[in-house]
């Protein structure tokens, strides 16, 4: 009987799309078959885990050989014209570039940079991602800060990776409530950003959706600490010590911009209104994976995931808490309100262990695997039953091999 390993590896190997310059993964072989940065950025990561450093390196230069002039990383790139649905055609006519959105994503792809150096000591690999990777940080730092604030700005909920997290409902207006009305809004809202070049002081200057999303900005603050120790790595020491400082900056940004006493959760915040957006979903346990994490915030938050009631289900970790209005763990109108995701599961896997919970994520990771050996490689999970959902062979669920 074949190992979760040589499963995994048999799941990636299935997903992989491969072209005259270009190697990726692909979410799912036939609703997916494009690439997404955070997607292809997590695929790098378990092949790197999984002893196959090349790939993982072949995945993260094709990504970042897509990043567009300005800086920014594109969070959906066709490298395969003809693979294009007619619906994304007729749905993406308005980006500058026919081939490669304006969005971006969380930037994992840092930490799939330096996952594959830590595992390969490939100083090589390192000269040739730090400039695009340092080019995409400076694009963020310089682009998306709003207000003085050290975090950075998300202007779609598809920018976050979390597509419908119900924390986004009260930003997305009255359209939004009526069936399917999200979409509709997420579309409309991307076309009038195309209206504006998607200059992101014009779009700022309009008051569009604008954002400071707790988990976005925690992969934020740990890809500055990657680009801090690959630099050292290289011997550039000034440039290290500045990635560390801004890491660290954006940290302490994280814990007091974001933090709820009344709560001991983290919320988004509303960057037109100032005001933090509190609706508990898994971007408020983000935090668990910074660096600088205050001993009684760690302990704080470790109690509402040790909560039954709340994350602490038969199968953690859910998107959203069981107490929460909007736990539905197997609506399939929208993401991200309730199923329990392997991605989130392996960040905050690794948080936990940063912060010394390991018997806690031992337990995770145990039963991360367990929902792969019982339901197979799926795109989400009822965190209540363990049944998979949405795509079969969803590869960024490979993670859980390496948890």
């Amino acid at each position: 009987m074949p190992t979760l390993q040589e499963e995994a590896v048999r799941l990636l190997d299935a997903n992989a799309r491969r072209g005259k310059d270009y190697y990726y993964t692909a979410p799912s072989r036939r609703k997916y078959p494009h690439q997404w940065s955070w997607d292809s950025a997590f695929c790098a990561i378990a092949n790197c885990r999984l002893g196959r450093p090349d790939l993982a390196k072949a995945e993260v230069l094709t990504l970042l050989g897509k990043m567009l002039p300005s800086g920014a990383l594109p969070h959906l790139i066709f490298h395969d014209l003809a693979r294009i649905s007619a619906a994304n055609r007729a749905l993406r006519f308005y980006w500058p570039c026919a081939d490669r959105s304006p969005l971006v994503q969380p930037p994992v792809v840092a930490l799939a940079a330096r996952t594959i150096w830590e595992n390969t000591g490939d100083t090589h690999f390192l000269r040739q991602v730090l400039p695009p990777l340092e080019k995409h940080f400076a694009w963020l730092y310089e682009t998306r800060r709003f207000g003085g604030s050290p975090l950075v700005s998300i202007f779609s909920p598809w920018e976050s990776g979390l597509d419908h997290k119900p924390s986004f409902d009260p930003l997305l207006g009255k359209l939004a409530r009526l069936p399917f009305g999200k979409y509709i809004v997420l579309y409309v809202a991307e076309m009038e950003m195309a209206r504006l070049r998607f200059d992101p002081r014009e779009i700022e200057g309009h008051r569009y959706f604008n954002v400071r999303e707790v988990l976005f900005n925690t992969i934020y603050a740990l890809g500055l600490e990657a680009l801090g120790k690959m630099s050292a790595a290289l011997g550039e020491n000034s440039k290290a010590a500045i990635y560390s400082a801004r890491s660290e900056e954006v940290e302490k940004a994280i814990l007091i911009e974001c933090f709820d006493p009344a709560t001991g959760l983290y919320f988004d915040v509303d960057v037109r209104s100032g005001r933090q957006i509190r609706e508990p979903t898994i971007s408020s346990l983000a935090p668990l994976a910074l660096g600088h994490l205050p001993a009684q915030m760690a302990a704080g938050l470790v109690r509402h995931l040790a909560n039954p009631l709340e994350f602490w289900l038969p199968y953690p970790i859910p998107s959203v808490p069981r107490n929460s209005r909007h736990f539905r763990p197997r609506s399939r109108t929208y993401l991200w309100r309730g199923p329990t995701w392997i991605n989130t599961n392996w960040l905050l896997v690794e948080g936990l262990k940063r912060q010394g919970y390991h018997e806690m994520a031992e337990i995770i990771s145990r039963k991360t695997r367990e929902l792969v050996e019982k339901s197979g490689f799926w795109e989400y999970y009822d965190p209540l039953t363990g049944q998979g959902q949405g795509q079969r062979n969803f590869a960024w669920s490979a993670l859980a091999a390496i948890i």
